[in-house]
């Protein structure tokens, strides 16, 4: 694999939903001939590249010719037949650290490291526990538990830290999957167990050793594991036979852990008795660095002034932010004009102006009732239910945050209520966001959907 295909990989990360990307294109690796208009690209199974070929051989062609800048020639080959798995490396060569090839096995994105992710106090504790799992040499945190909203860089802090234990352990054994791929790998074994025997045996003992002897596996939005018993079972016996004999295991999810829907108690357990981390929203001044490096890596020459005014305006997640960039990266090259505030007001008005839509406390409340189980109704009715107050205090506290409506006007707006409950609820969650982190969690999610 060379750096053409890496930034191929990287266009497809960007261009497909993650689940695809992890379970069809992250682990095909590539020999690209340029020169010739030829590339070589690998699936690891006959299977596998059939339906990558099916499915999304066009998808492949079509970013292949553009990162090229042409039209080229695909090849597809199945790696083990073509002698493409790569040879051990000469004892000489160890201390250079893992091939891109050996790389690709694992799983890992090579693009995702420390080096290109901007901290900043909204991933403060998260990037340092993250530092500090992938550098140590024993076990530490374990497991890491990463939690955050959409878009927010919990599955770049993952990627980075199987990057750089990697690079610090070349022979270590790393396995960087989604929740998705490992579901869909053992419900393919368990189909055997009512027409193979045999077979569903010695593939259900190769997939547990498989697991068994890796050092560190990472595995992200844990979340996909609800309501799957069969695959929370295996999960648990994984778990068993990594963590208590010193193997690291990192997880991601897109809520806080003891929120996870229909997980078994004994594994929410050991899935909690690491670390916790939270990734929030990026502040403005993140906002501004991590533009700025998008910007620096996309080629585009972005100045200061112009990310401040980006930031401005986009402060949902940094998913976001990387399409602001290409956005502008596309307008400025199609037009052939300079990065500057005012071409980038027109490359992206169509987003600012969504962002400036104001909130409604209709939406405030929708957004809380639904996100607690509850009927916009019972949110403003007299209930004193502990679990409906505390919606209700959530509700006003952002509404407070997020809109200007006086005292007055969000007591009248929220059952009559009159302006010391409202002042009594908006000190109250306040003081609580600093100290509970399933909270922050609730407050920093409902921001995120309420403004989207």
């Amino acid at each position: 694999m060379n750096d053409f295909w890496t930034q191929c990989l990287d266009a497809l990360r960007e261009s497909t939903p993650q689940q695809i990307y992890q379970n069809w294109f992250a682990d095909l690796t590539a020999d690209a001939e340029l020169e010739a208009g030829v590339v070589t690209i690998y699936a690891d199974s006959s299977a596998k590249l059939r339906k990558v070929i099916e499915a999304y051989g066009e998808t492949i062609g079509q970013t292949v010719n553009r990162i090229a800048g042409r039209e080229i020639d695909i090849n597809w080959e199945v790696a083990d037949e073509a002698g493409a798995a790569p040879a051990a490396a000469a004892p000489d060569m160890q201390s250079q650290g893992p091939t891109d090839a050996d790389i690709a096995r694992t799983g890992l994105l090579p693009s995702l490291t420390f080096e290109n992710l901007v901290e900043g106090q909204a991933n403060q504790m998260a990037y340092a526990s993250a530092i500090q799992v992938a550098s140590s040499p024993s076990t530490i945190y374990n497991p890491l538990f990463i939690y955050g909203g959409v878009g927010l860089g919990k599955t770049h802090l993952m990627h980075a830290i199987g990057n750089r234990f990697l690079k610090n352990n070349p022979k270590a054994k790393v396995l960087c999957i989604s929740a998705q791929q490992y579901i869909q790998e053992f419900l393919d074994i368990m189909r055997l167990s009512n027409v193979n025997r045999e077979r569903f045996a010695e593939d259900m003992r190769r997939f547990n050793e498989r697991y068994k002897g890796l050092d560190l596996l990472l595995i992200d939005d844990i979340q996909s594991f609800g309501n799957r018993e069969g695959t929370q079972t295996n999960f648990f016996l994984t778990f068993e036979n990594m963590v208590p004999h010193g193997k690291q295991i990192v997880l991601t999810s897109d809520t806080y852990p003891r929120n996870l829907k229909d997980f078994q108690e004994r594994l929410l357990s050991r899935l909690t008795q690491g670390l916790i981390v939270t990734i929030e929203p990026p502040e403005f001044d993140m906002r501004v660095q991590i533009l700025l490096l998008k910007a620096e890596r996309s080629g585009l020459n972005m100045p200061r002034e112009v990310a401040e005014i980006i930031a401005k305006n986009l402060k949902s997640n940094v998913r976001e932010l990387e399409g602001a960039v290409q956005q502008v990266l596309a307008y400025t090259r199609f037009h052939q004009v300079d990065v500057t505030i005012d071409t980038v007001k027109l490359a992206l008005r169509d987003i600012f102006k969504a962002s400036s839509v104001p909130v409604t406390i209709d939406a405030i409340q929708q957004t809380v009732a639904q996100h607690y189980g509850f009927k916009v109704a019972e949110l403003n009715s007299k209930s004193r239910k502990a679990k409906l107050v505390r919606a209700r205090q959530v509700a006003i506290y952002l509404a407070r945050e997020l809109t200007k409506k006086s005292l007055p006007e969000l007591g009248e707006l929220f059952g009559g209520r009159d302006h010391a409950t409202v002042i009594y609820a908006c000190k109250k969650i306040a003081a609580e966001r600093n100290r509970d982190e399933e909270l922050k969690y609730d407050l920093h999610i409902l921001e995120q959907k309420i403004k989207s």
